[in-house]
């Protein structure tokens, strides 16, 4: 859905060409057109210029109804990162939004974001088990329950996809053997005993047609999954109550069971599973315990979101997401999105990125460098990796590539790719394209004019050192 032009001057704010994230965003645009390969131009244009819009005006007023009372209005580039290269506490917003009651007479700007951060966590945010595993954790499950009850069916078929796809792995019925999984144990309790897990599957199923492609059939799945799940284990104790709205849920069922043209009468599988959940829940099925409640919730909760950890996971979190990003750019061609990526990745990961993971970055870096022309600073790059790491072959070979392409090198930048090379060959002996690019080396430094030898004497003997030092 494009942004109406009530939308742009609701948020005038437009973010300059300087904005740190805009060949990042450029990479993510790539994922998120690759989902839409094989569907006609226009729908794919639409969506790239709906995506674009959002960068350059990311709904900064939006947002800030979404934090605590009192805090500041984030600025542009942290909401583009939100948006689009989000951090792992970021997911807060996502849930706080997919939960938040946004009628379209009174709330229409708030209702148009939701569905835009659905359009982006559906497309590309899924994808990352890491964010899917926070944003359960931030209550998502339910977010998505209530997201259900939007009179949208494009972002009802989202929320019914997207329930089905983070419960089923959950739905083994296997003892937590943490805090952790305590509290993901948790997050599923509250979803499936919530109101609105129940109510908002009765109102898709109690449309005599399909409001989407297998409506009614998924949430009958989601349905008898959630009852199988709910039910008490062997050996514990029930929970007093009975399941929310379950009457609506029965009697949307009986309703289209009777009627002879609705798609579950079409499908034996989903009528027999259907004709189950109704069995079940006219025997008002019990209720399991809280997996975690009391003393051990609110200590399952303090070791997740301790302000150390959850700024030491979003840092970890950040370069690997932001490394990948870089790796799938540079494959697909991407050079300046994939520089980006590699840049941000290190910026982001500070002080959390081991030494050697930092190397191959800064290795790759200098690659992008290399093939968008920047040799200096691709050599500056591969030099970076080689302190960090001097057994990266990679970076000594393209530190040595880079200053040989350099135009108008130096006698010095010359002698400093001969050494370069030289170290490469050392831990790469057998490898062809290496030994070629250290004759190469061994060749220009042999035709430099015998002047640069007495000017640079002192130059020569420190590159020794560092070579030394590298060994």
């Amino acid at each position: 859905m494009a942004p109406s032009a009530e939308l742009d001057a609701a948020d005038p704010a437009t973010p300059s060409a300087s904005s740190r994230w805009q060949s990042v965003f450029e990479a993510v645009l790539h994922q998120i057109l690759k989902e839409y390969e094989g569907v006609e131009d226009k729908v794919k244009d639409g969506m790239e210029a709906g995506m674009r819009k959002m960068f350059e005006r990311p709904y900064v007023k939006e947002l800030h109804f979404l934090r605590e009372a009192g805090e500041e209005a984030p600025s542009i580039e942290e909401a583009q990162r939100i948006l689009f290269i989000p951090k792992l506490s970021d997911m807060q917003y996502y849930v706080k939004s997919f939960a938040r009651d946004t009628p379209e007479a009174t709330a229409r700007q708030e209702r148009l974001y939701k569905f835009k951060l659905m359009s982006v966590f559906y497309t590309v945010h899924r994808k990352d088990g890491a964010l899917m595993d926070r944003f359960i954790h931030l209550g998502g499950l339910e977010s998505l329950a209530v997201l259900l009850g939007e009179n949208h069916p494009v972002i009802q078929s989202q929320a019914v996809e997207l329930l089905i796809e983070l419960l089923s792995p959950l739905m083994q019925l296997l003892p937590p053997t943490s805090s952790r999984q305590s509290h993901i144990h948790h997050q599923v309790f509250l979803c499936l005993r919530s109101r609105a897990f129940w109510s908002n599957n009765a109102k898709v199923l109690a449309e005599p047609h399909e409001l989407f492609p297998k409506s009614h059939a998924n949430c009958v799945r989601l349905l008898a999954g959630a009852i199988g799940w709910l039910r008490p284990q062997e050996g514990t104790l029930p929970e007093a109550g009975t399941l929310l709205q379950a009457a609506d849920v029965e009697e949307a069922l009986d309703r289209l069971l009777d009627s002879n043209g609705s798609a579950i009468n079409a499908d034996p599988d989903t009528k027999h599973l259907a004709q189950d959940v109704i069995v079940e829940l006219k025997g008002q099925p019990v209720v399991r315990a809280n997996p975690l409640k009391g003393d051990e919730l609110k200590e399952a909760r303090q070791a997740i979101f301790a302000p150390d950890a959850v700024k030491r996971e979003d840092a970890a979190h950040s370069w690997q997401s932001l490394r990948k990003l870089g790796n799938d750019s540079i494959k697909a061609g991407l050079i300046w999105p994939a520089e980006a990526a590699y840049r941000v990745a290190l910026e982001e990961g500070a002080g959390v990125v081991p030494s050697m993971e930092a190397s191959l970055i800064d290795s790759n870096r200098a690659l992008a460098l290399l093939k968008g022309g920047h040799h200096l600073e691709a050599a500056d790059a591969a030099e970076r990796a080689l302190e960090l790491d001097p057994r990266n072959a990679k970076a000594a070979f393209r530190r040595a590539q880079a200053l040989l392409t350099l135009p108008e090198a130096s006698a010095k930048q010359v002698r400093a790719a001969e050494q370069a090379a030289s170290i490469a060959a050392r831990l790469e002996p057998k490898d062809a394209k290496v030994a070629e690019m250290l004759q190469r080396a061994k060749l220009r430094v042999e035709e430099l004019p015998r002047e640069a030898d007495a000017v640079e004497p002192a130059s020569a003997d420190a590159d020794e050192e560092v070579l030394d030092a590298m060994d």
